[in-house]
C-alpha cells in the first residue's frame, strides 16, 4: 500500500537512492521498486547489493559515463526509421558506456573474481559492439553534427559549397569597394536572406543596383538586394545545399540501419547496464549509511535487528529491536506483541518506524543500517496506524480516523504480518481507549501477527505483564537532565515522569504534591516501582556493556598475541632456512677447495724433491686457511642466527664465561614433566613447562603463557651452580628501565606496552618496577590494576608513596 510506504518514509530513502544513480536507466529502476515479501527474491537482490559493495571496496567504482535511456531511439531504428544525428550520438555513447562497464567488471583479479558471480552474470548480457561505435563516431562528431568525411558524396558537396561561397564573397566585396555602388548602399556589409547573399541598398537607390529584392529592413530605409552578378552563383549554392542534404540523409539512413539491425544486441546490453547502475547505487547507499546485509530466515518469524538506526535521522541512537521468535528478553520468553512506553519526544515513534522502514528496505534489496548478524523474516504485509488521522474533508476526528485504520487492519491481517500502532487507543476516554486497545492487541496476537505499539496507558503496561507472548519495553529518560536518551530497553515498562519533570522545571511544590495525591496511592506506588526498576535496569545495562567491552578487549589482545607468536615463528623459520642455505653453500665451497688442496698433496707425495716438499707445505697451508675461514664464517652465521624476534640479539652464555656457564641442551624426552625447563626453538627463549596435553605443551616464558608443539622444544639441563636464566640471555633485557610512563596513551595501547615492559622486566630479573599512569579520571589506573591482578608474574602491587607520585603511579613487585 502506498500509504504504508509513505508513513514509514520509504519514498525518502528511494529518492536518495535515485540521486545516486548515474543514468536515467538506473533511476527508472528505482521508480519501479516494489518491496518484496518473498525471502528468496529479497535475498537475491541483497546479495547483488553486497557483491557490488565488495567490488567498490576491493576494486573500484565502475564507470557509468555515457549511459542514457535510448530505448525509444533503438525502437525507431529497428522499424527502419532514420535517426537524427543527436539521437545517434546518444546511442553511440550508450553502447560505449555499456562496453566500458563490462570491461571494468571483468578486470578484477582471479583471486577475488569468485565474489562477483551474480554481477558477472549481468555483465555477460552486455554485448560489445565496437563496430557500431566506430560507425556512429565516424559519422557524427562530439557536437552531434555530421562529419564532412562521413561519405565521399558529402565531402564533395561541402567542398563545392565552400568554393562557391568564396566566389560569391569575392564578387560582393568587390562591389562594396566599387565607387559606383557604394553611394547607394545603406551599410558596407554582406548579408544572407533566404539562403541568398545580398547587399543592403538604400530605399531611394533601389533601381540603381540591378538584382532581386529579397527583404526590407524593419525601418523601411533599406532593401536587401541580391545583385545580378551573383544570381547564378547563389543558384548553384542552393543546388549544392540540396546535394549536401541528400548526402547527410544517406549517411543517417545507413548508420540508423546498422543500429536497427543490432537491436537484439543493444536492447539487452542497455537493460543490463541499467540494472548495474541501479545495483551499484544500492552499494553506494549501503556505504553511505554504514549498512549491512541482514540475514533472511525462513524457519522463524520475526526480527532481531542489532544496533539498528533510522536511516533518515541524523546522529540516531542505535537500538536492538526484536520481536517474534527468538526474541526473549526476560524469563517470560518470546513475544509477538511489544508495548512501548515512555515520555513524549523520547523516541518511541522512531523505534516504531525504524522496524517498519528497515523491513521495507530489506524487501527492496537494500542494506540496512544495523550491525552484522541482524536477521528478520519478511512479513506478508506491513500494516500501520501512525500519525494524525484527522480529516476535515471526510468529517473524521483523530479517534475516528485511527479507528477506521484499525478496522481495516483487523479485516486484512494474516499470520506473521507486521502491525505498527502509534499511540493505540488514543484520542478518546483513557479507560475505554485502553480497553479497546487490549481487545485489539489480543486479537492480533491470537491471529499470529507481530505487533509493535506505543502507548501512554499504564493499564496496558500491567496487561503486558500477564498476557502470554506480550512484552513491555520503554525508551530511556534521564530524570536528572530531563532529557531522553533514546535507548530502547526491552522487558522494562517506561514511566511518564511527568510530575518529576514538572517539579524540576519549577512547578510549585505544593501543586506537585497535590497532583501526587490526586494520582492515588496505588498508582503512585506503581510509578515509583517502575522508576526503581528503570534505574536498576539502567545500572545492569551499564555493567553488561562494561563486561562486553572488557571481553572484547581480552579477545583482541589474545588475537594480537597469537598473531605475534605466529609472526615470530614465521620469521624464525625464514632465518633458519637462510642459515641452512648459507651453510650448504659454505660447505660446498669448502669441499671444492679442500679437494683441490688434496690433489696437490697427492701430486707432492708422488715426488721426492724440494719442489714437491714446497708444494706439500703450500697445500697444507691452504687447508689450514680453509679450516680457519670455515670456523670463522660458521661462527658468524651462528651469531646471526642467535637473534630473537623484534631485533633482540641473544648470545650463548659462554660469551660471559666469567659469570655464567652454558646450560646444555638435551634432545626432547617423552618423559617431559611440568616444572621442567625447556627452550623454545622458534623464540630461542627458555621457559617452564606448565602442562602437557595431546602433543601440545603450555610453557611460561616470563609473564607470558604460550602453547607450542612438542617438536618445537628442547629440554634444558640446569647447572645448579649457575645463576640466571640459563644459556640464552637477551641483551635488551639487561637495560630495562626501572619505570614505564603510560600517560597520554589510550587504554589498549597502554596495556599492550605494559605487557611488553613486564616481559622484559621478568627476563631482566627485576624485582620491582614503577608504572606511571597519572591521576586523570582514574580510568587508566583502573585498567592497569585490573591487568596487574591477572598477570602471573606480578607478586603484589600498590600505589606509590605520596612523595613518589601517589595515585598517579603504581609500584609493582615481580615474583
Amino acid at each position: 500500500h502506498l500509504r504504508t510506504l509513505e508513513r514509514l518514509e520509504l519514498p525518502k530513502v528511494l529518492a536518495r537512492l535515485e540521486s545516486l544513480c548515474a543514468s536515467e536507466l538506473g533511476r527508472a529502476r528505482v521508480r519501479q521498486i516494489v518491496p518484496s515479501s518473498e525471502n528468496e527474491t529479497a535475498h537475491e537482490a541483497l546479495a547483488l547489493t553486497s557483491e557490488a559493495k565488495t567490488f567498490v571496496q576491493k576494486v573500484r567504482f565502475p564507470p557509468f559515463g555515457g549511459l542514457s535511456d535510448v530505448a525509444e531511439s533503438l525502437k525507431i531504428a529497428s522499424v527502419g526509421a532514420v535517426l537524427d544525428p543527436q539521437p545517434l550520438l546518444a546511442v553511440g555513447r550508450a553502447i560505449e558506456g555499456a562496453r566500458r562497464l563490462r570491461e571494468t567488471l571483468f578486470s578484477s583479479s582471479d583471486e577475488i573474481a569468485d565474489n562477483f558471480e551474480r554481477l558477472f552474470d549481468i555483465a555477460e548480457r552486455i554485448t560489445p559492439r565496437k563496430d557500431l561505435e566506430k560507425a556512429i563516431y565516424d559519422a557524427v562528431d562530439d557536437n552531434g553534427e555530421i562529419k564532412d568525411d562521413a561519405s565521399l558524396d558529402l565531402l564533395r558537396a561541402r567542398r563545392n559549397i565552400r568554393s562557391t561561397q568564396a566566389q560569391i564573397q569575392t564578387r560582393l566585396r568587390s562591389m562594396l569597394s566599387d565607387s559606383r555602388v557604394t553611394p547607394h548602399l545603406q551599410d558596407a556589409f554582406v548579408t544572407v536572406r533566404d539562403g541568398r547573399y545580398c547587399l543592403p541598398v538604400k530605399a531611394e537607390s533601389r533601381g540603381s543596383v540591378p538584382g532581386i529584392v529579397h527583404d526590407r529592413s524593419s525601418s523601411g530605409g533599406a532593401f536587401f538586394i541580391e545583385p545580378q552578378a551573383v544570381i547564378d552563383l547563389n543558384n548553384r549554392l542552393r543546388e549544392l545545399a540540396g546535394e549536401e542534404k541528400q548526402a547527410i540523409l544517406d549517411v543517417l539512413r545507413s548508420v540508423s540501419g546498422l543500429v536497427g539491425g543490432a537491436y537484439d544486441d543493444l536492447k539487452p546490453s542497455l537493460d543490463a547496464a541499467g540494472d548495474l547502475d541501479f545495483i551499484f547505487a544500492k552499494a553506494q547507499l549501503s556505504l553511505e549509511m554504514d549498512a549491512i546485509e541482514p540475514l533472511l530466515r525462513d524457519e522463524v518469524h520475526g526480527a532481531f535487528l542489532k544496533a539498528a538506526r533510522h536511516p533518515l535521522v541524523g546522529n540516531c541512537v542505535a537500538n536492538d529491536i526484536k520481536i517474534g521468535d527468538e526474541s526473549a528478553a526476560t524469563e517470560r520468553g518470546d513475544f509477538d506483541v511489544m508495548l512501548l512506553t515512555g515520555p513524549n519526544t523520547g523516541g518511541k515513534t522512531i523505534v516504531l518506524k525504524t522496524l517498519g522502514l528497515l523491513t521495507l528496505m530489506t524487501g527492496c534489496g537494500l542494506h540496512i543500517p544495523a550491525q552484522p548478524d541482524s536477521w528478520l523474516s519478511l512479513p506478508g504485509q506491513i500494516h500501520v496506524d501512525i500519525g494524525d488521522e484527522q480529516s476535515i474533508e471526510q468529517n473524521l476526528s483523530t479517534f475516528s480516523g485511527h479507528l477506521r485504520n484499525i478496522v481495516a487492519i483487523l479485516r486484512d491481517v494474516k499470520p506473521h504480518d507486521l502491525v505498527l500502532f502509534d499511540e493505540i487507543g488514543a484520542g478518546t476516554d483513557p479507560d475505554e481507549g485502553a480497553a479497546l486497545a487490549k481487545a485489539v492487541l489480543r486479537s492480533l496476537s491470537r491471529r499470529g501477527a507481530k505487533v509493535l505499539a506505543t502507548t501512554h496507558y499504564g493499564e496496558l503496561k500491567q496487561f503486558a505483564l500477564s498476557a502470554g507472548r506480550f512484552e513491555n519495553a520503554s525508551v530511556e529518560f534521564d530524570p536528572i537532565t530531563l532529557r531522553p536518551t533514546y535507548h530502547l530497553r526491552i522487558g522494562v515498562p517506561g514511566a511518564s515522569n511527568a510530575l518529576d519533570i514538572a517539579a524540576r522545571l519549577g512547578m510549585p511544590p505544593d501543586l506537585v504534591q497535590r497532583a501526587r495525591r490526586y494520582l492515588g496511592r496505588e498508582r503512585g506506588e506503581v510509578e515509583a516501582a517502575t522508576q526503581q526498576l528503570d534505574a536498576t535496569q539502567r545500572q545492569l545495562s551499564q555493567q553488561t556493556e562494561e563486561t562486553r567491552r572488557e571481553r572484547e578487549e581480552v579477545e583482541r589482545l589474545k588475537r594480537e598475541y597469537e598473531a605475534r607468536i605466529q609472526r615470530v615463528e614465521r620469521e624464525s623459520t625464514r632465518e633458519l632456512d637462510r642459515a641452512r642455505r648459507e651453510a650448504k653453500e659454505l660447505v660446498e665451497n669448502a669441499t671444492k677447495e679442500a679437494d683441490a688442496a688434496l690433489r696437490e698433496l697427492r701430486r707432492a707425495a708422488r715426488g721426492t724433491g724440494a719442489g714437491e716438499n714446497k708444494g706439500t707445505e703450500q697445500a697444507r697451508g691452504r687447508l689450514r686457511t680453509l679450516r680457519e675461514r670455515v670456523v670463522a664464517e660458521g661462527g658468524s652465521r651462528r651469531g646471526e642466527g642467535e637473534k630473537g624476534s623484534g631485533g633482540v640479539e641473544v648470545e650463548p652464555a659462554t660469551r660471559h664465561a666469567d659469570s655464567h656457564s652454558p646450560s646444555p641442551l638435551l634432545p626432547f624426552s617423552p618423559s617431559l614433566k611440568a616444572g621442567q625447563i625447556v627452550r623454545l626453538k622458534t623464540l630461542d627463549r627458555e621457559g617452564e613447562v606448565l602442562k602437557i596435553e595431546n602433543n601440545r605443551v603450555e610453557v611460561r616464558v616470563g609473564a607470558m603463557k604460550i602453547e607450542v608443539k612438542l617438536a618445537d622444544l628442547e629440554l634444558v639441563e640446569r647447572n645448579d651452580t649457575v645463576p640466571g636464566v640459563g644459556a640464552i640471555q637477551a641483551r635488551k633485557a639487561w637495560s630495562v628501565a626501572p619505570e614505564i610512563n603510560l600517560i597520554g596513551q589510550d587504554t589498549v595501547s597502554a596495556l599492550d606496552e605494559l605487557e611488553k615492559y613486564l616481559d622484559d622486566a621478568v627476563l631482566a630479573e627485576k624485582k620491582e618496577v614503577r608504572i606511571v599512569h597519572g591521576r586523570g579520571s582514574g580510568a587508566l589506573r583502573t585498567a592497569v590494576h585490573r591487568f596487574l591482578k591477572s598477570n602471573r608474574a606480578v607478586e603484589d602491587y600498590e600505589l606509590a608513596p605520596q612523595n613518589e607520585g601517589g595515585e598517579g603511579a603504581t609500584v609493582v613487585r615481580l615474583g
